[in-house]
């Protein structure tokens, strides 16, 4: 199907674009394999659903990163005190290069993440949405792997 260049999907395939141009820039300019491999974790799947939005079809794919489904990224998002002994970051150029990157590209994921819901609406029946959705909390707990140990820029909220 052809789209208008000011077509919302259009704008979606654009921001899904950058943020895997992003992710190979970061990794271009890293010599940390660990690091390197992580975000091409992130990276592969932000390439299918590159194409599931091209071809119109459903990601079918298990999202596992890490050795992490969908629910358990979503737990450790909302749980890093039990996780990783630190409550919720506070950015600042203090946390380094490595979870400063990933910071940027979870903000690149949340705008696609947004474009996706302006192209699909709520009813997202490709589930492009949903699955940048659990990128955004897969990379907010990748940067925990990255923060300096001493960091301690972090806040806890209490549920009421």
């Amino acid at each position: 199907m052809s789209y208008s260049k000011d077509s919302k999907r259009i704008e979606l395939r654009g921001k899904l674009d950058s943020l895997n141009s992003q992710i190979i820039l970061i990794q271009a300019n890293s010599d940390d394999n660990e690091y390197i491999s992580d975000i091409e974790e992130i990276r592969k799947v932000i390439v299918n659903l590159q194409k599931c939005e091209a071809a119109e079809k459903f990601f079918s794919e298990k999202l596992i990163l890490w050795g992490l489904d969908e629910d358990e990224i979503h737990t450790r998002s909302h749980n890093p005190v039990k996780y990783y002994g630190k409550g919720h970051i506070l950015n600042h150029y203090e946390m380094g290069r490595k979870a400063s990157e990933l910071n940027f590209l979870r903000t690149l994921v949340r705008e696609a993440e947004l474009c996706s819901v302006r192209a699909f609406g709520d009813d997202d029946g490709l589930k492009i949405s949903h699955v940048l959705n659990r990128l955004s909390s897969a990379l907010y707990i990748l940067t925990y792997k990255y923060l300096p140990k001493e960091y301690n820029r972090t806040i806890i909220f209490e549920r009421r």
